[in-house]
């Protein structure tokens, strides 16, 4: 296995969203992937994914958050001058409104074609978006402790990312459907906590050698190490419409992990609680987003999801200063005011009464860059 744990800076940040891809005219996802990522013409960077209607883009590796923020702009603004050529539009949001799988073609590729082959009906209905925030850590012992601990936290920072109310038509009573659809798949949901890089080394390399997975990038967790990359990956979020709130993700989520590691590097106590506690608090935030409560699973105590996030951030807010990401960070108390794209979304259903108008919202708000 490849291990690249200290071949950059600690700490660097890499960025991906997933983007829906809609016709400029009926707001329907649209199998349009290859001309606009023809038009854009950086392979690098702008990917395909498990259907023809979505488009990938990873940034470099940035040693800031401001930094993957402006690569971020820079790909979002690509995408949507390439799909206006192509009679469609971008937009970011963790489910279409009313878009069906069923209608959408699977990109060719022995990849893709493989994971609906082993999977069918689970793999076909995934027509769901997420964001994905790589920190870089200096060390694989010091990434398994970091994972294992911020693994406490993805309730709140699925709360803090819930944009996918609306599924298939209806509104599902959800904050984050798409993170409840993906718990179909298999080796998704919460990462178990291993007690060494060994330790989760040897269980990838047993799924390897008997068949399970060709490789660890198969194991689909809400947070993962991903030594290639020499990071660990959260993957729990759904796609965020508006820029602003991938910066407060992503300066959330390396604030904390720079915090864990240095407590680590120190020999401090790390929290790090049973998965079954940990999926409670998930449920809770994929039901409810900020409107939640989530149990501190340090003290055994209730608080609104929007008041745990608020300690986080003074938590988080030490290293964000240090990082360079403390103007970031500060997104986070701005959505907890004004709400997630869950609110926003059903907001705008309500004033209008449609999820035309909905995913027109989803797309104005993912192309204003």
């Amino acid at each position: 296995m490849e291990v690249n744990y200290g071949k950059q800076p600690p700490f660097t940040v890499g960025i991906e969203e997933e983007f829906q891809i809609l016709d400029a005219e009926s707001y329907e996802l649209v199998q349009r992937f290859d001309p606009i990522a023809e038009s854009v013409g950086d392979p690098l960077h702008v990917k395909a994914e498990l259907q023809q209607s979505t488009i990938e883009t990873a940034t470099p590796v940035s040693r800031t958050v401001g930094e993957a923020v402006d690569h971020c702009r820079r790909l979002r603004a690509a995408l949507r001058d390439a799909a206006v050529e192509h009679r469609a539009l971008i937009a970011a949001a963790g489910t279409h409104p009313f878009s069906r799988w069923e209608h959408q073609a699977i990109t060719e590729g022995e990849r893709y074609e493989g994971i609906v082959e082993s999977l069918e009906w689970v793999a076909e209905r995934g027509v769901i978006f997420g964001l994905h925030v790589h920190v870089g850590l200096q060390n694989a012992q010091q990434a398994i402790a970091v994972a294992n601990a911020l693994r406490t936290w993805i309730p709140e920072l699925l709360a803090l990312s819930a944009s996918s109310p609306f599924w298939h038509g209806r509104d599902t009573g959800l904050s984050s459907s798409r993170s409840v659809i993906f718990q179909g798949m298999p080796r998704s949901g919460l990462p178990p906590a291993f007690s060494s890089f060994e330790e989760w080394e040897l269980a990838m390399e047993r799924m390897v050698k008997v068949g399970f997975v060709e490789d660890y990038t198969y194991v689909w967790w809400d947070l993962r190490p991903h030594p290639r990359l020499g990071t660990i990956e959260l993957r729990v979020c759904d796609a965020q419409s508006r820029m602003e709130s991938v910066g407060a993700i992503a300066a959330l989520t390396q604030s904390l992990a720079a915090m864990l590691a240095e407590r680590h590097d120190d020999g401090g106590p790390l929290p790090v609680h049973p998965v079954t506690l940990v999926s409670e608090n998930k449920w809770l935030a994929a039901r409810h987003g900020l409107a939640t409560d989530l149990v501190d699973l340090q003290h055994d105590t209730v608080r609104p999801a929007r008041e745990a996030l608020l300690e986080l951030v003074e938590l988080a807010d030490p290293w964000a200063e240090r990082l360079g990401c403390a103007h970031e960070l500060l997104e986070v108390e701005h959505v907890c005011s004004r709400g997630t794209g869950a609110d926003e979304q059903r907001a705008a259903y309500e004033e209008q009464g449609s999820l035309l108008a909905v995913t027109r919202q989803i797309a104005e708000l993912t192309a204003a860059v």
